[in-house]
């Protein structure tokens, strides 16, 4: 945690929080109403349809060979210009805030060997990065069996010039047939003047216990 020092973190490591909205902000949700967040007014989304074009789905990892096939899922970020390949690039590279939601499948096999690792790592594969830190790391509950983690991490880009900072919750249903996610983040520089806008993206985020 040396090298985020500078950071201060404003996560409180209790429950998520839905913000009320104001006129700086738009609630989104996915086109299956599964789950919800509020997100600045000028930051872009992007449907799945599009997310899809990419040669690889964002914050979409296998996992010890595992696949998890999105059902729904939103790109955001808050870049100047909208464009959907900006969510192609590396937290550690990106310039302004990159993320997504996503609801995706757990098939009989790979529910057998559901994990908390496998939460945060199908989103962001930290472990097999540079450096990886995990800054602040809890377990996470909406109640109801929705249970996962909630994780604050840093990682050097690959030339090991900059840190990227990620800030997620991952969940999984009671039957652990879906996995629930979304991670908000961007390069060290980045995070530290936003990090406040990120933190209450993620912290907004709501799923549909009923979906």
């Amino acid at each position: 945690m040396g090298r985020l020092a500078n950071v201060t973190i404003i996560i409180g490591l209790t429950a998520a929080a839905c913000s009320g909205g104001d006129s700086d902000t738009r609630s989104v949700t996915d086109d299956q109403s599964l789950s919800r967040f509020e997100l600045p007014a000028d930051w872009h989304t992007y449907e799945l349809s599009e997310l899809s074009t990419l040669d690889q789905l964002p914050f979409n990892v296998p996992y010890q060979g595992f696949n998890f096939p999105a059902m729904s899922a939103i790109g955001f970020d808050g870049a100047p210009v909208e464009d959907v390949t900006q969510l192609n690039a590396s937290i550690a590279d990106a310039d302004y805030p990159i993320g997504a939601t996503s609801v995706r499948q757990v098939g009989d096999l790979e529910r057998d060997f559901l994990s908390r690792a496998m939460l945060t790592q199908s989103v962001i594969p930290y472990t097999t990065l540079s450096n990886p830190d995990e800054v602040q790391k809890e377990d996470f509950t909406f109640g109801s069996g929705f249970d996962g983690v909630r994780l604050l991490l840093s990682f050097e880009s690959e030339s090991g010039s900059d840190l990227g900072v990620a800030y997620l919750i991952s969940v999984s249903d009671p039957e652990d047939r879906r996995i629930y996610s979304i991670v908000a983040g961007c390069n060290r520089d980045c995070f530290i003047a936003n990090q406040e806008t990120i933190t209450k993206v993620v912290d907004s985020w709501l799923v549909n216990k009923k979906g």
